[in-house]
């Protein structure tokens, strides 16, 4: 399907013109929204999270970088944050107190110009203030920019150019490494962000980004977090949790290649376990 975005703008990936959102689409897709979130209720989902983060959609409108329009859903802060707070007030109507309903935030898009923390905490107090979120989940990069800033650890070049076909192929592997940036990897790499967070608002938070071993998961706990969330870690050992309950001193097989990233496009899994 066409791709949309605050405003018209060029994919590096598909070679396209990304097409600006009307303002139906957007009531198309908040609508679409609160449908998705019944549908996990009645299916029996215990909780959804809505995804404000990574320069997708409602990120992207969240970014001063990519919304430029100057239109309700533009401009300031509070017309940026439009999007994502609708989003929320209208699944948290659509499943009432049945499910949990969490978002996932950008606190920084980590590119020059994006989404930075400080309007990305006052972000975070609206989505307080409205009521409709029992969660929040705190995140940064970009998918569309700087996706390892997000990941840390490995960049996967070479998997990731033969995902796609030629010429992108070959244009990935000459110039994968300025579009993979190189940021190492540690245990937590966003706690320090996040705590900022945990100093502005009273909302339960989930810290996420490197936790991989019970020491982590305690220490998050005692500096104020409601849970962590683990990805990779997880496509190595789906029974993570259940090993780490069992035996806290387990340390993950998750060795942060970041060889996962580019099966996105086929069938996501950990490469080294086929």
């Amino acid at each position: 399907m066409p791709a949309l975005a605050p405003q018209s703008l060029p994919s590096p990936l598909s070679m396209r013109m990304i097409r600006r959102a009307t303002t139906d689409d957007l009531t198309r897709i908040v609508t679409a929204h609160a449908d998705a979130a019944r549908i996990a209720a009645d299916a029996g989902f215990d909780a959804v999270e809505l995804h404000f983060g990574h320069n997708y959609l409602i990120s992207s409108f969240l970014s001063p970088l990519l919304n430029r329009r100057r239109d309700a859903y533009g401009g300031s802060t509070a017309a940026r944050a439009r999007l994502a707070r609708e989003t929320a007030a209208a699944v948290r109507e659509a499943v009432g107190d049945r499910i949990a309903v969490t978002a996932k935030l950008n606190m920084d898009d980590g590119v020059p110009g994006g989404l930075w923390l400080d309007e990305s905490l006052q972000v975070a107090r609206w989505l307080e203030a409205d009521g409709h979120l029992d969660a929040l989940a705190l995140t940064a990069g970009s998918s569309l920019l700087n996706p390892m800033y997000l990941f840390t650890g490995d960049a996967p070049v070479r998997d990731f150019a033969a995902a796609f076909p030629r010429p992108l192929r070959t244009g990935i592997r000459l110039s994968g490494t300025t579009f993979l940036r190189a940021y190492p990897y540690r245990d937590a790499y966003l706690l320090e962000r996040a705590l900022q967070f945990r100093d502005a608002v009273d909302l339960p938070l989930i810290l996420l980004g490197g936790i991989t071993g019970r020491e982590t998961m305690d220490m998050a706990m005692r500096r104020g977090f409601a849970f962590v969330a683990m990805a990779r870690a997880l496509l190595r050992e789906p029974d993570l949790p259940n090993r780490l309950a069992a035996e806290p001193g387990h340390r993950s097989l998750c060795v942060h290649c970041n060889r996962c990233m580019p099966t996105i496009y086929r069938r996501t899994r950990c490469v080294l376990t086929g």
